[in-house]
């Protein structure tokens, strides 16, 4: 526990000194250098400004910025300071609110709290913007922008107590896209976040959180620069095996820093997955070694110069229930990386049918049954290393914004 506590101080201290400048242009369609660039993505030309100043009151606050990420009008929010989602109900020291069971089935009182965000939203963060005890959804819309915001604890429970089911999950995300029902959502961009369980430790067993992103349908997603930490379960894409499309969900990753975390970096079902300039370093805690790639069912990655440091168990683990000869069989092509990924570093699921390294590992991308279809700037993985190291990755970045 204080390993993590020191981390995420270190990480903080580490932005402050190194932050960069995110320059934003209101009026310039971003470039995200991933799937996101193939969709319509632009900013919200009317600016509404949420900070304390505007609204001293932290209820109020929190009101005026739910209100504005659910409207129906296209908008820029600009964030500053802390947005508690519980009003008051949680804060680091007193979790309460979600410790409370009913006495017949033992089922939680107190559901997630969660927010949703309409479309063509951009939430920009400054003056150390944090969102704070609860999460926010991604449900149907298109054109979503969040920069340089730090999600902060987003505290849940199991939903039935330990004590009686044992086996029993927390669901509590801090960002989830699509509910599974309504169309897909599109054209998101999640830059320059940091996405921690603050002073709240459960990486051997997430009894209070769920995913920091849990991504369980969407196209045209890029999370870039973003930081991972405190965590267990990260980021998981498609929620169950029926999730075997791999057009379904269209992700990239790059440039983020996954540390003192343990899985799901990322799990996934049905996704064209492009990996490329991660740092992975410090992954698992004793009694849950955990993994980086976890690759499932209909799942397509091109994994490319990324930093892999320690580590406690395997780099993947390998979750496919396809036979070789079916069409949702998966693939993982690697190059560049800073460990060769090899048999011995991954470790088949009980699930996996085929457990034919291989079969699976493809040795060239003319093998991959999907083309990389945007332009991407790519860099040894010591560069990306170094800008982890830098601060360059996650919230605290300074930030101007110009119309």
């Amino acid at each position: 526990m204080k390993r993590a506590i020191l981390s995420t101080v270190l990480c903080a201290l580490l932005s402050a000194s190194f932050a960069e400048t995110l320059g934003v242009n209101l009026s310039e369609k971003p470039v995200t250098n991933g799937f996101a660039d193939m969709g319509k993505l632009s900013y919200g030309k009317k600016i509404v400004t949420i900070d304390d100043k505007s609204y001293p009151n932290p209820i109020d606050k929190r009101k005026a910025f739910t209100k504005a990420i659910a409207s129906g009008s296209p908008a820029t929010i600009i964030v500053s300071g802390d947005i508690d989602l519980s009003d008051g109900k949680i804060s680091d020291d007193d979790h309460s609110y979600f410790d409370k069971f009913d006495n017949g089935a033992h089922k939680r009182v107190h559901d997630d709290i969660v927010y949703p965000v309409s479309s063509n939203k951009t939430i920009l963060g400054k003056d150390n913007a944090r969102i704070m005890f609860g999460g926010l959804s991604f449900l149907t819309g298109k054109n979503l922008i969040i920069r340089n915001v730090t999600f902060w604890d987003a505290h849940g429970s199991t939903e039935y107590s330990t004590e009686t089911k044992p086996e029993s999950k927390a669901s509590a995300d801090a960002l989830v896209i699509w509910d599974k029902q309504s169309p897909l959502p599109s054209n998101i961009w999640i830059d320059h976040c940091t996405f921690t369980d603050g002073k709240c430790v459960d990486m051997q067993r997430n009894f209070n959180h769920d995913g920091s992103i849990d991504i369980c349908g969407g196209k045209n997603i890029t999370i870039s620069y973003c930081e991972f930490t405190n965590h267990d379960k990260v980021l998981l894409v498609a929620s169950g095996e029926k999730f075997k499309e791999p057009e379904e969900r269209q992700v990239t990753l790059h440039h983020n820093y996954f540390h003192n975390v343990t899985q799901r970096l990322p799990r996934s079902r049905g996704t064209q997955m492009h990996i490329y300039n991660n740092v992975y370093d410090d992954i698992g805690v004793p009694n849950n070694g955990g993994y980086m790639f976890g690759p499932g069912t209909g799942s397509m990655y091109i994994v490319e110069n990324n930093y892999i440091g320690s580590h406690l168990a395997h780099i993947v683990s390998y979750f496919d229930k396809s036979e070789e000869s079916d069409k949702s069989f998966s693939r993982f092509y690697e190059s560049g990386n800073s460990v060769k990924i090899e048999e011995k570093d991954v470790k088949w699921d009980g699930a996996e049918k085929t457990r034919n390294f291989k079969a699976h590992f493809v040795q060239s991308k003319s093998e991959i049954p999907w083309k990389i279809p945007y332009k991407y700037e790519m860099e040894p993985f010591e560069d990306a290393r170094q800008k982890a190291m830098n601060g360059e990755m996650g919230a605290n970045q300074k930030i101007e914004i110009n119309n």
